[in-house]
């Protein structure tokens, strides 16, 4: 099983289970995502030698998350994941070992069904300096919102429920 195939990330990383919810037109605009580029999301846990954790605000996020986005084919999701915490955050980031993977089940809200299954890997990394102003930030204009350390997991955390113990843990 190749490293982007679902139950081939992190073979030994603890896995949790997530299903998500949403509208036909946003399971059709991830669809070739998922069906023919990797179906698979990375991301970094972030921590400075202070133990800040830095966070973003994105164009579709409700609240603070986690720096990531997609794997591209053929590249590796460590790689992925530090590419997206430059593009995101400015920062050069030390990725380490997964601290966790989420199995995530994508259901079409509408027809009350699985669409397609995906993984989202969330690695421990390390960084250090300043986090420039959002306008500098991302690939395309306005996607990061916002970007900066912060000393405790913040109230809101998109996914909170579930990425909050990953975030106020000890490194793995």
């Amino acid at each position: 099983m190749s490293d982007n195939a679902p139950g081939g990330v992190a073979p030994g990383a603890l896995r949790e289970h997530q299903s998500i919810r949403l509208p036909s037109d946003r399971i059709e605009a991830l669809r070739e995502w998922a069906e023919e580029g990797t179906a698979l999301t990375a991301a970094a846990r972030v921590r400075d030698p202070d133990g800040r954790t830095a966070l973003v605000k994105t164009s579709w996020s409700d609240g603070w998350v986690l720096p990531g986005g997609a794997v591209e084919p053929s590249e590796l999701p460590a790689t992925a994941a530090a590419r997206e915490v430059r593009e995101e955050t400015g920062l050069t980031a030390r990725v380490a070992d997964p601290v966790v993977v989420f199995e995530q089940s994508y259901v079409d809200a509408e027809r009350d069904a699985v669409a397609f299954e995906a993984e989202y890997v969330v690695f421990a990394a390390r960084a250090e300096g300043r986090i420039p102003d959002a306008a500098g930030l991302g690939v395309s204009p306005d996607e990061i919102r916002a970007a900066r350390w912060f000393e405790a997991v913040p109230e809101n955390l998109h996914d909170g429920d579930l990425l909050r113990a990953y975030l106020s843990g000890e490194d793995h």
